[in-house]
Protein backbone atom coordinates (compact mmCIF):
# COMPACT_ATOMS: atom_id res chain seq x y z
CA UNK A 1 0.00 0.00 0.00
CA UNK A 2 1.56 3.45 -1.18
CA UNK A 3 0.42 5.86 1.37
CA UNK A 4 1.87 8.67 -0.36
CA UNK A 5 -0.37 8.48 -3.14
CA UNK A 6 -3.75 9.50 -1.22
CA UNK A 7 -5.39 12.42 -2.26
CA UNK A 8 -6.07 13.80 1.47
CA UNK A 9 -5.30 12.23 4.75
CA UNK A 10 -7.43 9.62 5.19
CA UNK A 11 -10.09 8.64 8.32
CA UNK A 12 -8.07 5.82 10.23
CA UNK A 13 -9.83 3.14 12.46
CA UNK A 14 -7.35 1.24 14.87
CA UNK A 15 -8.98 -1.56 15.84
CA UNK A 16 -11.22 -4.21 13.73
CA UNK A 17 -13.61 -5.86 16.46
CA UNK A 18 -17.44 -5.29 16.11
CA UNK A 19 -17.02 -0.96 16.71
CA UNK A 20 -14.33 -0.49 14.37
CA UNK A 21 -15.96 -2.55 11.66
CA UNK A 22 -19.26 -1.38 12.31
CA UNK A 23 -17.36 2.39 11.93
CA UNK A 24 -15.67 1.67 8.89
CA UNK A 25 -18.67 0.24 7.29
CA UNK A 26 -20.77 2.86 7.92
CA UNK A 27 -18.22 5.44 6.28
CA UNK A 28 -18.05 4.12 3.37
CA UNK A 29 -21.80 4.32 3.19
CA UNK A 30 -21.92 7.81 3.56
CA UNK A 31 -18.29 8.36 2.04
CA UNK A 32 -17.22 12.00 0.56
CA UNK A 33 -14.09 10.46 -1.20
CA UNK A 34 -11.96 10.24 1.61
CA UNK A 35 -9.94 6.82 1.92
CA UNK A 36 -10.52 4.92 4.99
CA UNK A 37 -7.72 2.76 6.58
CA UNK A 38 -8.56 -0.26 8.84
CA UNK A 39 -5.81 -1.29 11.30
CA UNK A 40 -5.42 -4.29 12.78
CA UNK A 41 -3.15 -6.67 14.65
CA UNK A 42 -4.82 -10.06 13.48
CA UNK A 43 -5.83 -11.10 9.63
CA UNK A 44 -8.90 -11.92 10.60
CA UNK A 45 -12.77 -10.60 11.84
CA UNK A 46 -13.88 -12.25 14.80
CA UNK A 47 -17.60 -12.49 15.29
CA UNK A 48 -17.15 -13.89 18.91
CA UNK A 49 -21.07 -14.83 19.83
CA UNK A 50 -20.88 -17.37 17.08
CA UNK A 51 -17.44 -18.42 18.54
CA UNK A 52 -19.10 -21.62 20.26
CA UNK A 53 -20.69 -22.73 17.21
CA UNK A 54 -17.56 -22.54 15.87
CA UNK A 55 -16.37 -25.08 18.74
CA UNK A 56 -19.05 -27.02 18.13
CA UNK A 57 -18.65 -27.49 14.02
CA UNK A 58 -21.98 -25.92 13.68
CA UNK A 59 -20.00 -22.85 11.30
CA UNK A 60 -17.45 -22.92 9.38
CA UNK A 61 -14.04 -20.58 10.07
CA UNK A 62 -15.13 -18.58 7.29
CA UNK A 63 -18.07 -18.01 8.97
CA UNK A 64 -17.31 -16.67 11.85
CA UNK A 65 -14.21 -15.19 11.04
CA UNK A 66 -13.77 -14.26 8.24
CA UNK A 67 -10.51 -12.29 6.71
CA UNK A 68 -9.85 -8.51 6.34
CA UNK A 69 -8.55 -8.58 3.20
CA UNK A 70 -11.65 -10.38 2.04
CA UNK A 71 -13.69 -7.47 3.41
CA UNK A 72 -11.50 -4.60 2.16
CA UNK A 73 -11.47 -5.90 -1.14
CA UNK A 74 -15.54 -6.19 -0.96
CA UNK A 75 -16.33 -3.19 0.96
CA UNK A 76 -13.49 -0.46 -0.63
CA UNK A 77 -11.26 -0.05 2.39
CA UNK A 78 -8.05 -0.27 2.96
CA UNK A 79 -6.65 -2.73 5.36
CA UNK A 80 -3.24 -2.46 7.24
CA UNK A 81 -2.36 -5.44 9.54
CA UNK A 82 0.02 -3.64 11.49
CA UNK A 83 0.59 -2.99 15.59
CA UNK A 84 0.44 0.59 16.27
CA UNK A 85 2.63 2.04 18.98
CA UNK A 86 2.42 5.78 19.25
CA UNK A 87 0.31 8.41 18.43
CA UNK A 88 1.39 11.90 17.98
CA UNK A 89 -1.85 13.99 18.23
CA UNK A 90 -0.27 17.30 17.42
CA UNK A 91 1.25 16.08 13.79
CA UNK A 92 -1.87 13.73 13.75
CA UNK A 93 -0.27 10.57 12.71
CA UNK A 94 0.30 7.34 13.78
CA UNK A 95 3.71 4.79 14.07
CA UNK A 96 3.28 1.43 13.48
CA UNK A 97 5.74 -1.37 15.01
CA UNK A 98 7.10 -1.55 11.31
CA UNK A 99 8.12 2.32 11.61
CA UNK A 100 5.42 3.57 9.03
CA UNK A 101 4.12 6.96 9.84
CA UNK A 102 0.17 7.19 9.18
CA UNK A 103 -1.32 10.50 8.70
CA UNK A 104 -5.05 11.21 9.65
CA UNK A 105 -7.75 13.64 9.35
CA UNK A 106 -9.77 11.98 11.85
CA UNK A 107 -8.84 8.58 13.85
CA UNK A 108 -10.97 6.11 15.63
CA UNK A 109 -10.14 4.22 18.56
CA UNK A 110 -11.45 0.61 19.28
CA UNK A 111 -8.79 -1.81 20.32
CA UNK A 112 -11.23 -3.88 22.64
CA UNK A 113 -10.60 -5.74 25.70
CA UNK A 114 -8.78 -9.44 26.18
CA UNK A 115 -8.84 -11.90 29.12
CA UNK A 116 -7.13 -10.56 32.34
CA UNK A 117 -4.96 -13.16 33.61
CA UNK A 118 -3.39 -10.65 36.43
CA UNK A 119 -5.91 -11.10 39.21
CA UNK A 120 -4.35 -14.21 40.41
CA UNK A 121 -0.94 -14.73 40.62
CA UNK A 122 0.46 -17.39 37.98
CA UNK A 123 -3.15 -17.47 36.20
CA UNK A 124 -1.60 -16.93 32.94
CA UNK A 125 0.44 -19.80 33.22
CA UNK A 126 -2.74 -22.36 33.74
CA UNK A 127 -5.68 -20.75 32.52
CA UNK A 128 -7.03 -20.10 29.13
CA UNK A 129 -9.43 -17.65 28.36
CA UNK A 130 -12.27 -17.28 25.32
CA UNK A 131 -11.81 -14.25 23.45
CA UNK A 132 -9.63 -15.15 20.58
CA UNK A 133 -8.99 -17.68 17.88
CA UNK A 134 -5.68 -19.06 20.06
CA UNK A 135 -8.08 -20.01 22.71
CA UNK A 136 -10.70 -21.19 20.61
CA UNK A 137 -7.98 -23.78 19.67
CA UNK A 138 -6.62 -24.88 22.66
CA UNK A 139 -10.19 -25.61 23.91
CA UNK A 140 -10.81 -28.00 20.64
CA UNK A 141 -7.86 -29.58 21.49
CA UNK A 142 -8.99 -30.48 24.92
CA UNK A 143 -11.88 -31.60 23.89
CA UNK A 144 -10.59 -33.81 21.23
CA UNK A 145 -8.68 -35.14 24.27
CA UNK A 146 -11.04 -35.64 26.85
CA UNK A 147 -13.64 -37.48 24.00
CA UNK A 148 -10.38 -39.84 22.96
CA UNK A 149 -8.79 -40.11 26.15
CA UNK A 150 -9.68 -42.39 29.10
CA UNK A 151 -6.83 -40.03 31.53
CA UNK A 152 -9.38 -37.35 31.93
CA UNK A 153 -11.14 -38.10 34.77
CA UNK A 154 -10.75 -34.44 36.54
CA UNK A 155 -13.08 -31.73 36.08
CA UNK A 156 -13.08 -29.13 34.08
CA UNK A 157 -13.52 -25.60 35.97
CA UNK A 158 -15.11 -22.44 34.45
CA UNK A 159 -14.22 -19.25 36.74
CA UNK A 160 -17.35 -16.42 35.65
CA UNK A 161 -20.88 -17.49 35.60
CA UNK A 162 -21.59 -14.17 32.87
CA UNK A 163 -23.01 -15.37 29.36
CA UNK A 164 -19.30 -15.87 28.23
CA UNK A 165 -18.83 -19.03 31.22
CA UNK A 166 -22.45 -19.91 31.02
CA UNK A 167 -22.57 -21.16 27.17
CA UNK A 168 -19.03 -22.21 27.22
CA UNK A 169 -19.93 -24.54 30.16
CA UNK A 170 -23.17 -25.40 27.95
CA UNK A 171 -21.52 -26.06 25.01
CA UNK A 172 -18.42 -28.30 26.22
CA UNK A 173 -20.67 -30.47 28.11
CA UNK A 174 -22.63 -31.82 25.25
CA UNK A 175 -19.06 -32.10 22.89
CA UNK A 176 -17.34 -34.06 25.98
CA UNK A 177 -21.18 -35.93 26.46
CA UNK A 178 -21.10 -35.42 29.86
CA UNK A 179 -17.42 -37.78 30.34
CA UNK A 180 -16.17 -35.35 32.87
CA UNK A 181 -17.98 -32.85 35.43
CA UNK A 182 -17.65 -28.92 34.59
CA UNK A 183 -17.21 -26.75 37.55
CA UNK A 184 -18.47 -23.15 37.02
CA UNK A 185 -17.76 -20.83 39.46
CA UNK A 186 -19.05 -17.35 40.22
CA UNK A 187 -18.18 -14.80 43.18
CA UNK A 188 -21.98 -13.64 43.08
CA UNK A 189 -25.14 -15.47 44.06
CA UNK A 190 -26.69 -16.70 40.76
CA UNK A 191 -25.49 -17.01 37.34
CA UNK A 192 -25.92 -14.48 34.36
CA UNK A 193 -26.64 -11.38 37.00
CA UNK A 194 -27.06 -9.04 34.16
CA UNK A 195 -29.02 -10.94 31.87
CA UNK A 196 -33.08 -10.83 31.04
CA UNK A 197 -34.97 -13.34 33.77
CA UNK A 198 -36.47 -15.22 30.78
CA UNK A 199 -32.75 -16.42 29.53
CA UNK A 200 -31.47 -16.43 33.44
CA UNK A 201 -34.33 -19.34 34.02
CA UNK A 202 -33.43 -21.33 30.62
CA UNK A 203 -29.87 -21.20 31.41
CA UNK A 204 -30.29 -22.98 34.72
CA UNK A 205 -32.94 -25.21 32.95
CA UNK A 206 -29.96 -26.40 30.31
CA UNK A 207 -27.22 -26.26 33.53
CA UNK A 208 -29.42 -28.61 35.38
CA UNK A 209 -29.73 -31.11 32.63
CA UNK A 210 -26.34 -31.18 32.29
CA UNK A 211 -23.44 -32.28 33.82
CA UNK A 212 -22.36 -29.02 35.03
CA UNK A 213 -21.83 -28.25 39.36
CA UNK A 214 -22.37 -24.78 40.32
CA UNK A 215 -20.65 -22.83 42.64
CA UNK A 216 -21.78 -19.61 43.70
CA UNK A 217 -20.65 -16.97 46.29
CA UNK A 218 -17.12 -18.38 45.76
CA UNK A 219 -14.04 -18.08 44.16
CA UNK A 220 -10.57 -19.09 43.11
CA UNK A 221 -8.54 -18.35 46.24
CA UNK A 222 -5.13 -19.90 44.40
CA UNK A 223 -3.95 -22.18 41.33
CA UNK A 224 -1.46 -24.51 40.52
CA UNK A 225 -0.52 -27.22 37.44
CA UNK A 226 -2.90 -29.77 38.90
CA UNK A 227 -5.19 -28.16 41.48
CA UNK A 228 -6.57 -24.90 42.77
CA UNK A 229 -8.34 -23.90 45.99
CA UNK A 230 -11.97 -22.61 46.07
CA UNK A 231 -12.70 -20.09 49.01
CA UNK A 232 -16.08 -19.05 50.04
CA UNK A 233 -16.43 -15.29 50.45
CA UNK A 234 -17.56 -14.62 53.38
CA UNK A 235 -13.20 -15.54 53.88
CA UNK A 236 -14.13 -17.77 57.11
CA UNK A 237 -11.02 -19.54 58.43
CA UNK A 238 -10.53 -22.99 56.84
CA UNK A 239 -13.28 -22.28 54.62
CA UNK A 240 -12.49 -23.55 50.99
CA UNK A 241 -12.27 -26.29 49.50
CA UNK A 242 -9.12 -28.09 47.25
CA UNK A 243 -9.70 -29.05 43.90
CA UNK A 244 -8.23 -31.20 41.62
CA UNK A 245 -8.76 -30.17 37.52
CA UNK A 246 -7.82 -30.96 34.37
CA UNK A 247 -8.41 -27.53 32.43
CA UNK A 248 -9.23 -24.16 33.67
CA UNK A 249 -11.20 -21.56 31.77
CA UNK A 250 -10.92 -18.02 32.66
CA UNK A 251 -14.36 -15.90 31.90
CA UNK A 252 -14.18 -13.89 35.50
CA UNK A 253 -12.17 -10.78 33.89
CA UNK A 254 -11.22 -8.54 30.81
CA UNK A 255 -8.70 -5.78 30.68
CA UNK A 256 -8.04 -3.28 27.55
CA UNK A 257 -5.73 -5.12 24.76
CA UNK A 258 -2.28 -4.80 25.31
CA UNK A 259 -1.70 -1.68 22.73
CA UNK A 260 0.85 0.68 24.41
CA UNK A 261 -0.50 3.98 22.40
CA UNK A 262 -3.92 3.43 24.35
CA UNK A 263 -2.20 3.57 27.99
CA UNK A 264 -1.74 7.23 28.32
CA UNK A 265 -5.80 7.66 27.80
CA UNK A 266 -6.87 5.54 30.67
CA UNK A 267 -8.37 6.34 33.79
CA UNK A 268 -7.70 4.69 36.99
CA UNK A 269 -10.51 1.94 36.16
CA UNK A 270 -8.24 1.49 32.97
CA UNK A 271 -10.84 2.74 31.05
CA UNK A 272 -11.27 5.65 28.57
CA UNK A 273 -13.78 8.47 30.01
CA UNK A 274 -15.73 9.81 26.76
CA UNK A 275 -18.11 12.28 25.96
CA UNK A 276 -21.60 11.78 24.93
CA UNK A 277 -20.23 12.30 21.03
CA UNK A 278 -17.64 9.36 21.50
CA UNK A 279 -14.69 11.74 22.01
CA UNK A 280 -12.41 12.56 25.09
CA UNK A 281 -13.07 16.10 25.69
CA UNK A 282 -9.23 17.09 24.61
CA UNK A 283 -9.10 15.59 21.39
CA UNK A 284 -12.00 16.80 18.95
CA UNK A 285 -10.86 14.58 16.07
CA UNK A 286 -10.28 11.33 17.82
CA UNK A 287 -12.95 9.40 19.00
CA UNK A 288 -13.18 5.60 21.10
CA UNK A 289 -15.48 3.37 21.28
CA UNK A 290 -16.26 -0.23 22.47
CA UNK A 291 -14.95 -2.18 25.52
CA UNK A 292 -12.75 0.17 26.36
CA UNK A 293 -14.97 3.20 26.96
CA UNK A 294 -17.03 4.71 29.87
CA UNK A 295 -19.30 7.58 29.75
CA UNK A 296 -20.40 8.09 33.62
CA UNK A 297 -23.56 10.28 33.00
CA UNK A 298 -25.16 7.17 31.43
CA UNK A 299 -23.24 3.45 31.24
CA UNK A 300 -23.77 1.50 28.85
CA UNK A 301 -23.00 -2.31 28.84
CA UNK A 302 -19.99 -3.75 27.01
CA UNK A 303 -21.35 -5.90 23.90
CA UNK A 304 -21.45 -6.33 20.57
CA UNK A 305 -24.39 -4.76 19.91
CA UNK A 306 -23.30 -1.65 21.98
CA UNK A 307 -19.93 -1.70 19.48
CA UNK A 308 -21.75 -1.62 16.35
CA UNK A 309 -24.21 1.08 17.31
CA UNK A 310 -21.25 3.37 18.53
CA UNK A 311 -19.83 2.59 15.31
CA UNK A 312 -22.74 3.87 13.50
CA UNK A 313 -22.80 6.76 15.67
CA UNK A 314 -18.53 7.13 15.19
CA UNK A 315 -19.50 7.63 11.56
CA UNK A 316 -22.24 9.89 11.42
CA UNK A 317 -20.56 12.12 13.50
CA UNK A 318 -17.42 11.89 11.69
CA UNK A 319 -19.14 13.00 8.57
CA UNK A 320 -20.89 16.08 10.51
CA UNK A 321 -17.54 16.94 11.91
CA UNK A 322 -16.14 17.03 8.47
CA UNK A 323 -18.75 18.89 7.14
CA UNK A 324 -19.27 21.56 9.96
CA UNK A 325 -22.77 20.21 11.39
CA UNK A 326 -23.85 19.34 14.72
CA UNK A 327 -22.42 16.25 16.51
CA UNK A 328 -25.34 13.94 17.56
CA UNK A 329 -25.24 12.35 21.49
CA UNK A 330 -24.88 8.22 21.91
CA UNK A 331 -28.34 6.57 22.88
CA UNK A 332 -27.64 2.96 23.15
CA UNK A 333 -31.09 1.30 22.28
CA UNK A 334 -31.54 -2.63 23.89
CA UNK A 335 -32.56 -4.75 21.01
CA UNK A 336 -32.83 -8.03 22.80
CA UNK A 337 -30.59 -10.77 23.93
CA UNK A 338 -29.41 -14.06 22.61
CA UNK A 339 -27.74 -17.17 24.65
CA UNK A 340 -25.99 -20.52 23.32
CA UNK A 341 -27.07 -23.01 25.94
CA UNK A 342 -25.71 -25.95 24.02
CA UNK A 343 -25.48 -27.75 20.69
CA UNK A 344 -29.19 -26.72 18.93
CA UNK A 345 -30.16 -24.76 21.66
CA UNK A 346 -30.69 -21.23 22.43
CA UNK A 347 -32.92 -18.45 24.50
CA UNK A 348 -33.66 -14.79 22.95
CA UNK A 349 -35.64 -12.45 24.76
CA UNK A 350 -36.14 -9.37 23.02
CA UNK A 351 -37.14 -8.59 19.28
CA UNK A 352 -40.78 -9.04 20.78
CA UNK A 353 -40.13 -12.45 21.94
CA UNK A 354 -39.30 -14.93 24.31
CA UNK A 355 -38.26 -18.19 22.47
CA UNK A 356 -36.16 -21.14 23.79
CA UNK A 357 -35.02 -24.37 22.51
CA UNK A 358 -34.04 -25.64 18.92
CA UNK A 359 -35.92 -22.69 16.82
CA UNK A 360 -34.62 -20.22 18.76
CA UNK A 361 -31.10 -21.74 18.38
CA UNK A 362 -31.74 -21.07 14.55
CA UNK A 363 -33.25 -17.76 14.77
CA UNK A 364 -30.01 -16.58 16.94
CA UNK A 365 -27.82 -18.30 14.37
CA UNK A 366 -29.63 -16.79 11.32
CA UNK A 367 -30.00 -13.20 12.78
CA UNK A 368 -26.33 -12.76 13.74
CA UNK A 369 -25.29 -13.83 10.16
CA UNK A 370 -27.59 -11.28 9.08
CA UNK A 371 -24.87 -8.80 10.79
CA UNK A 372 -21.56 -10.26 9.17
CA UNK A 373 -19.75 -7.77 7.84
CA UNK A 374 -20.12 -7.20 3.85
CA UNK A 375 -23.07 -8.67 1.40
CA UNK A 376 -21.34 -10.93 -0.06
CA UNK A 377 -20.78 -12.75 3.29
CA UNK A 378 -23.66 -12.15 4.77
CA UNK A 379 -25.34 -13.78 1.99
CA UNK A 380 -23.13 -17.10 1.41
CA UNK A 381 -23.25 -17.54 5.43
CA UNK A 382 -27.20 -17.00 5.48
CA UNK A 383 -27.64 -18.95 2.29
CA UNK A 384 -25.69 -22.07 3.67
CA UNK A 385 -27.80 -22.22 7.13
CA UNK A 386 -31.15 -21.91 5.11
CA UNK A 387 -30.80 -24.50 2.30
CA UNK A 388 -28.78 -27.26 5.10
CA UNK A 389 -30.77 -30.26 5.14
CA UNK A 390 -30.76 -30.14 8.74
CA UNK A 391 -32.68 -26.64 9.21
CA UNK A 392 -35.07 -27.47 6.54
CA UNK A 393 -35.72 -30.65 8.63
CA UNK A 394 -35.43 -28.81 12.37
CA UNK A 395 -37.94 -25.87 10.41
CA UNK A 396 -40.54 -28.09 9.38
CA UNK A 397 -40.17 -30.83 11.91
Amino acid sequence: MDLKNLKSDPIVVVGGGFGGLATVQALLAKSDGTSVILIDEGNRFLFKPLLYELLSGELQLWEVAPQYSDLASELGFIFLQECVVEIDEIEQKLITSSEIEIPYSQLVISTGVTTDYSLLDNLQYYACGFSNLNDFRTIRNLIAKINNSSEYINPIVIAGAGPTGVELACKISDLIKDRIEIYLVDKGDQILPNCKSFNREKAIDAISNRNIRVYLDCYIKSVDKTFLELSKTDNEKNNYIKIDYSTLLWTAGLKPYNSKFVHHFLNENQKIKVNEFMQMDEYQNIFFLGDITYFDKAPFPSSAQVAMQQGSLVAQNIISLRRGNELQPFQYEDLGEMLSLGIGNASITGYGITLAGPIAFEIRRFAYLMRMPGFLLSFKSSGSWLFSKKIINRLFS
